[in-house]
């Protein structure tokens, strides 16, 4: 069950944009990833946001 409290957070964080360079943009798009990444996969990630 949801407080009224969280449901406004829950839905805030569906709904939020973020900038183009942020690291959360990245971070969000690789939550659900289900491979391995290597660090200059996520460093060339990161250069075409």
């Amino acid at each position: 069950m949801l407080t009224p409290y969280h449901a406004k957070y829950f839905a805030h964080e569906l709904t939020k944009r973020c900038p183009s360079d942020s690291i959360e943009k990245l971070a969000s798009a690789l939550v659900d990833a289900q491979v391995d990444l290597n660090p200059h996969q996520i460093e060339a990630a990161l250069f075409a946001f």
